[in-house]
């Protein structure tokens, strides 16, 4: 009886399952664009990363161990027992304030230090974390059935590329120091020998000689506590040189480091444009993880070995990189014609929200470019881009109207041209500029903007296979190079008369003719010895970038198109990946593609 019931119930699930795979068939309808393995991977990756915090990630230390007064003499109360080694430039970059680590060993507090410690790092955090997570998703957000998975699979891979940044960019300091140390540091060496500022020459080579001595002192340190007890102010500089908050191995999650993830998290939003509504989830999180490791590899190359400087906004180094990764990706990883499905185009009330999410950028740019600024540049470069971007918004609707043919504005257009001046601002051209030349600068980004999207875009699409969704090469790729362009032209006759007080006594700190307020030279740029070696290493920084980003870009792509994605007909839709409501389903159109959908994977 009981096996005869057991019998009857499989074979009514049998006819049920048969029945609702029928009807699903019947009104092509695509059951799923995801398939268990898709899942597995997803939830692999995640536990693989949790793992990686469980073993290397630790807190910060809270309170922060108390900064160290001036250099007393030899001998002093306080000072150190032996001669301690002179300072060098770190290799790490820092946002203002870094060297405040807390109150003097007297207990008397610094100007920052009364203030509420959380309000400044926490300020920025949300702002840029505002900038990367919620502005570029709404401003994705225009295509007419891909909302759920524009704004859900940009939060997905983004977190992904948030927690692996954390993690990445540290090492590639670790590893730095570990390089210096294998390169610069031999029998001939003497690590021990002082430096005085008189003998400093300032030269590349000598400054990555004494950072090799400081790593290598880092690791003394480390193996002998008691020596931070008798060289106070040299174990101090060894924590800054290396990046490091103490003398252990362990990873700390600090401000610093959330900001270091998020800053690494761009770039993946940047290809994440260009892939759009062509790749599944599970591509996304593969391409997230192998950008911030590009990302991580091109930044160690062009900002720590080549010695060139991109820290306020990364018009190169993220931009640029995001780009041209995201060119190498869609390459390999979408599928040919996908760019034609009907589906690849705007709705109007999506296009408004679209439109919210460029404002939002808009909003937070200032603090994207100026959270690694110098302390007295900080200022500058947040009125610079406001600046620029007040001319980019001009002209992209001059320049929209007139490529148009009816002066009537083209909103994809206006939606990219009108924060490209932030982008265009994002080199060290944001520090020089006068008000006067931040606006050209940014009417100039704006407009070289709304040329590519009409333009340059179509010719990439047709002649080269290049689809780009949103327009990332018009946004990113162009106006940096025009940043680019800028920062070298404004910084090709500095010399030593704008180098500071580190580069040697012979040079004290001062205003320069192109800059209102006091700003060391020797302290910003690892190049400057004069005769156009600073504009040089800034010239070289784009073609590495772009040569690291490509290459990388195509190798991820190739990796990513071995995982099932969605076909070439279910492309920019929605119903492959989601539960839809009905209203979703009426005008959802299955024959316009001329595919049949019966099996759309």
């Amino acid at each position: 009886m009981i096996g005869s019931l057991i019998k009857y119930f499989r074979l009514k699930y049998k006819t049920y399952r048969a029945n609702k795979d029928l009807k699903a068939k019947s009104n092509n309808k695509v059951i799923s664009g995801q398939t268990p393995a898709h899942i597995a991977t997803n939830i692999l990756l995640q536990v693989v990363l949790i793992l990686v915090f469980v073993f290397g990630v630790e807190h910060a230390t809270f309170p922060l161990p108390a900064d160290v007064k001036d250099y007393p003499g030899l001998g002093e109360p306080g000072g150190p027992i032996s001669i301690e080694a002179e300072p060098v430039i770190p290799f790490k970059r820092y946002p203002p304030g870094f060297d405040v680590f807390g109150p003097q060993a007297d207990g008397t507090k610094s100007a920052r230090l009364k203030e509420k410690v959380l309000q400044y790092p926490f300020k920025y955090f949300i702002e840029i974390s505002t900038y990367v997570y919620l502005g570029f998703a709404v401003q994705y957000s225009f295509l007419r059935k891909f909302g759920y998975s524009t704004l859900s699979f940009g939060l997905l891979q983004s977190t992904v590329a948030a927690q692996w940044g954390i993690i990445w960019m540290q090492q590639i300091d670790n590893f730095h120091c570990s390089y210096l140390q294998s390169s610069f540091v031999n029998i001939d060496v003497d690590c021990s020998q002082r430096y005085l500022a008189t003998e400093i020459t300032g030269s590349w080579e000598e400054k990555q000689l004494r950072q090799a001595c400081t790593c290598e002192r880092w690791a003394s340190i480390a193996s002998n506590r008691s020596m931070a007890t008798e060289t106070p102010h040299a174990a101090h500089h060894a924590l800054l040189t290396v990046g490091k908050m103490d003398f252990t191995p362990a990873i700390r999650m600090t401000y610093q480091s959330m900001i270091e993830g998020l800053l690494a998290t761009v770039p993946v939003q940047i290809t994440y444009g260009m892939l759009l509504g062509k790749v599944g989830p599970s591509q996304l999180m593969l391409c997230a993880i192998m950008c911030v490791t590009s990302y991580g590899l091109n930044y160690w190359i062009n900002m720590y070995i080549l010695g060139a400087w991109d820290h306020v906004g990364g018009c190169c180094v993220i931009h640029s990189f995001g780009a041209f990764f995201g060119i190498g990706c869609t390459l390999f990883a979408s599928g040919k014609g996908a760019a034609q499905n009907p589906d690849n185009a705007p709705r109007y009330n999506a296009d408004v929200l679209c439109m919210v999410g460029v404002i939002l950028n808009w909003m937070t740019f200032p603090s994207f470019n100026a959270y690694f600024a110098p302390a007295a540049a900080q200022q500058a470069v947040v009125v610079n881009t406001y600046l620029s971007q007040f001319s980019s918004c001009v002209a992209a609707m001059v320049f929209s109207s007139l490529y148009s043919g009816q002066f009537k504005l083209d909103p994809a257009d206006v939606q990219r041209s009108s924060i490209a001046g932030g982008v265009a601002i994002s080199s060290v051209v944001s520090i020089f500029a006068q008000p006067w030349e931040a606006m050209v600068i940014g009417f100039i980004g704006g407009g070289a903007c709304s040329t590519s999207h009409h333009f340059l875009r179509r010719f990439l699409e047709k002649k080269l296979n290049i689809t780009d969704t949103v327009g990332a090469v018009s946004l990113h790729a162009v106006p940096s190079l025009v940043a680019w362009i800028s920062g070298i032209l404004f910084v090709r006759d500095l010399g030593t008369e704008e180098m500071g007080k580190w580069q040697g006594l012979q040079f004290g700190p001062q205003q320069t003719r192109t800059m209102p307020y006091d700003l060391e030279y020797g302290i910003i740029f690892a190049h400057n010895m004069g005769g156009g070696e600073t504009a040089l290493y800034q010239a070289i920084m784009l073609p590495t970038t772009i040569a690291v980003a490509t290459v990388t870009g195509m190798m991820t792509g190739a990796a990513a198109r071995q995982i099932k994605g969605p076909s070439v007909a279910r492309t920019f839709s929605d119903s492959i990946f989601w539960v839809v409501p009905e209203d979703f389903r009426k005008t959802e159109d299955t024959t316009s593609f001329g595919v049949n959908t019966e099996a759309a994977l």
